[in-house]
């Protein structure tokens, strides 16, 4: 059976930010069924056996394990500044000792680093982590909200780049999100999508000036957008390995926490 085959009526996360584009410009639509999730929610439905596969946060890929099976070697990662993963804060990070920090329950990977740079890089315990609505003295924001507010954010005169400051710690790039399915799922499936995968991102890099073309905002120049898209590593290689055993074992020596997850509708 052909590898496009194998992928019919997979039900695929659609990850809604433009880091992610590449994935899906070109993969076969009448192949799949492609829901779009922010990353907890994403990995939740997989969890519920609501989805098949998608580019799941690493930090719920670590706590899910043998639930699920890699779709290559796929992923989200970054080295240095990542430009949309964003500590905003009121006040510098070394004053946020006992403070409320505002996270979003769409994060799960960045909210797990948030974490350990906090013990690790800043050496700093923040009072609690709060609903974005809620008072705070600083923010995490992720996606494209993030690259909105990079440049411009108001009432917070001090912006901490994750991927940065990661980097700054370990010396190593970060990994926010790998290819990964349900374990239920027919192993020629995860073979059939990981070649449509490839496929499509082979020939979506080949097309960033289009996407910086349609993907432009009035805080994106065309630029702007190219750039952001190629400063992302797609595939796994021998650091991005490193680093995601890095994470683990730092995100090891931490109490088990993940915010409240709100439910997809």
């Amino acid at each position: 059976m052909a590898h496009n085959e194998q992928v019919k009526n997979l039900r695929v996360g659609l990850m809604p930010y433009l880091n992610s584009e590449v994935f899906y410009r070109n993969l076969p639509a009448e192949r799949t069924v492609l829901v779009s999730l922010p990353p907890r929610a994403m990995a939740a439905a997989v969890e519920r056996g609501e989805l098949d596969a998608g580019p799941l946060p690493l930090a719920e890929v670590v706590r899910l394990g043998e639930m699920l099976r890699p779709v290559g070697d796929f992923c989200i990662a970054t080295s240095g500044r990542v430009k949309s993963v964003l500590l905003l804060t009121k006040v510098p990070v070394g004053q946020l000792g006992g403070m409320p920090v505002a996270v979003t329950s769409h994060t799960a990977t960045s909210i797990q680093l948030l974490r350990v740079l906090f013990a690790e890089r800043w050496h700093v315990h923040p009072g609690s982590y709060v609903e974005i609505n809620e008072p705070h003295e600083a923010k995490l924001i992720i996606g494209d909200e993030a690259l909105r507010y990079r440049k411009d954010h108001p009432g917070y005169g001090h912006v901490y780049d994750l991927g940065e400051e990661w980097q700054s710690l370990t010396g190593l790039p970060f990994v926010f999100a790998v290819w990964a399915m349900r374990t239920g799922c027919e192993a020629q499936s995860s073979a059939g999508l990981a070649s449509a995968l490839e496929r499509s991102i082979n020939i979506s890099l080949t097309q960033v000036d289009a996407i910086s073309r349609e993907r432009k905002t009035s805080y994106l120049t065309e630029a702007e957008v190219a750039e952001y898209v190629r400063s992302f590593t797609y595939r796994l290689g021998p650091e991005e390995y490193r680093a995601m055993d890095e994470f683990k074992a730092r995100l090891s020596r931490l109490p088990a926490w993940r915010p409240a997850l709100v439910r997809q509708v």
